[in-house]
């Protein structure tokens, strides 16, 4: 194994497709949010005969697609693989498709080894701005990561509970009867806007078997 692929073990990228073929070093962002990127040139190929969709063996090459995908690395480094990824067009539905790989998702350009990083940062109660200057992504990006990723947890024991807010109207919310912390204020009492929520933020399994004390004036 070269040094240079020895690189990629060293950050957990185990995907023996990908092959480094340089490094470089460049900044990044503007003014205090500047920093400097480890970049991992590297390319992504392997051999694909059927098409994923139509099923057939017409499938050529079709060049390369170069994409930037943020990986984890050392805490002091920021790091871009600078993937550039094998392309193919099939000749029987005219479609074209690009190589995958277990790093990253189809058309997403942070890792999966980072994202889990980030996970395991916000585990530590540090603030989205701090991991993003850690990670040198985005504020924005690392929220969208923590979003999708942290679920609520939803206590056995909930009390509902109608008050009037602004303008005089009704609004709802909802408590942890054990720890006394709000679970949600809704901004009217409405039954769909109540089960909207519920719905949507938590599995059937999570809302089941919940003991629901409430007081709403009727």
């Amino acid at each position: 194994m070269s040094q240079l692929d020895n690189t990629l073990k060293l950050l957990g990228i185990t995907d023996t497709n990908i092959q480094v073929f340089g490094t470089r070093e460049e900044f990044h962002g503007r003014g205090s949010g500047r920093k400097k990127y480890l970049v991992i040139q590297a390319e992504l190929t392997y051999t694909l005969r059927r098409y994923p969709s139509c099923g057939y063996n017409t499938l050529h090459p079709n060049g390369h697609k170069l994409t930037h995908v943020h990986i984890a690395g050392p805490m002091d480094r920021p790091v871009i693989l600078e993937l550039n990824k094998q392309r193919w067009r099939c000749s029987n539905c005219h479609s074209t498709c690009t190589a995958a790989t277990p790093v990253v998702s189809t058309n997403h350009a942070i890792g999966h080894g980072l994202a889990t990083h980030m996970l395991k940062l916000a585990s530590k109660s540090l603030p989205a701005k701090t991991i993003a200057s850690l990670t040198g992504i985005s504020t924005n990006s690392v929220q969208r990561i923590l979003t999708a990723n942290i679920h609520p947890h939803l206590s056995i024991n909930l009390c509902f509970d109608e008050f009037r807010s602004t303008h005089g109207s009704m609004s709802f919310i909802c408590i942890d009867a054990d720890t006394h912390k709000s679970v949600k204020v809704l901004s009217d009492r409405l039954n769909r806007t109540i089960k909207q929520f519920f719905l949507s933020q938590y599995s059937t399994a999570e809302r089941a078997g919940r003991w629901i004390p409430f007081t709403l004036n009727v």
